[in-house]
């Protein structure tokens, strides 16, 4: 398969704190990818220093190269072109990403008209072919309604049909399924997956839920804090966990949340040490 995003060596500093240590991996075309950790693991992070969307005052080290450019050393109006066009991310709750105050055809319109993907005269007919792919139509929600009158999985379909409004290489998925209920949950996954096969996009997903990466993900990266402690294909992953916190996750996921605090499990003190699992 094709590589489309290769991260080596990237870290995150925030002052003299390193919030990310330093972490490689790759992701291929049509291939999905999962992130997973506690909260605070720098999952999250993650996602935020591969869209240059970090907050004042962290900087980023390592390389990033995402369609032969070091997305780490892009300048921003370069990377504002990428972003939406062909890398795109999906953030967990949608009422804080769409304006309450305008349609969603208008929002996903806006999308298609920044990037110039299609002609002004052919945006409504491209606004109603993404509802339709992603299930909205089926469910009678039309161009002209408005978030408010959505519920929580309708406006994720909504977040997904910008994302991909402009056929990206690279869809980042952040936590997108967590506010919703199975059903739901596995109508979303399904819809990524076949989005995936169709245009060969590459899904890196920052998810806990285990479940979800067990059935939707090739391989799985585990962070703790801020450390990549194991990388593997998602079966091998699963049924030989090599890492004591692996096992922990895998085994609080099966039996519940009593178990021993994650927190007493060490982080590897090299910190290229989980790089290389």
């Amino acid at each position: 398969m094709t590589v489309c995003l290769s991260v080596q060596n990237l870290s995150v500093l925030s002052g003299a704190k390193l919030i990310l240590r330093p972490l490689s991996f790759t992701v291929s075309a049509g291939e999905t990818v999962a992130v997973t950790g506690e909260s605070g693991s720098g999952k999250s992070t993650l996602a935020r220093a591969l869209m240059g969307l970090l907050p004042d005052g962290f900087e980023t080290s390592g390389e990033v190269t995402f369609e032969g450019q070091n997305l780490t050393t892009l300048p921003e109006r370069a990377f504002r072109d990428l972003r939406g066009r062909r890398i795109a991310m999906v953030f967990q709750e949608p009422m804080t990403a769409l304006n309450p105050i305008r349609a969603i055809g208008k929002q996903i319109g806006d999308t298609l008209r920044l990037h110039g993907a299609v002609s002004l005269r052919d945006i409504s007919a491209h606004v109603q072919q993404l509802l339709d792919r992603v299930g909205l139509s089926n469910a009678g929600v039309s161009a002209g309604a408005y978030p408010h009158a959505l519920s929580g999985g309708q406006r994720q379909r909504v977040l997904l049909a910008m994302a991909i409004a402009c056929k990206p290489a690279l869809l980042i998925a952040d936590e997108f399924t967590t506010a919703l209920d199975s059903k739901t949950q596995a109508e979303m996954m399904d819809l990524v997956k076949g989005l995936a096969i169709d245009h060969g996009m590459a899904v890196l997903m920052i998810s806990h839920d285990l479940g979800i990466i067990r059935r939707h993900a090739q391989h799985v990266l585990v962070l703790q804090q801020g450390c990549l402690v194991e990388s593997n294909e998602t079966e091998q992953l699963f049924n030989a966990p090599r890492h004591p916190y692996t096992r922990a996750l895998l085994s609080m996921s099966l039996h519940g949340t009593n178990r021993p605090p994650l927190t007493q499990i060490p982080v590897p003190s090299d910190a290229t040490e989980g790089s290389q699992l």
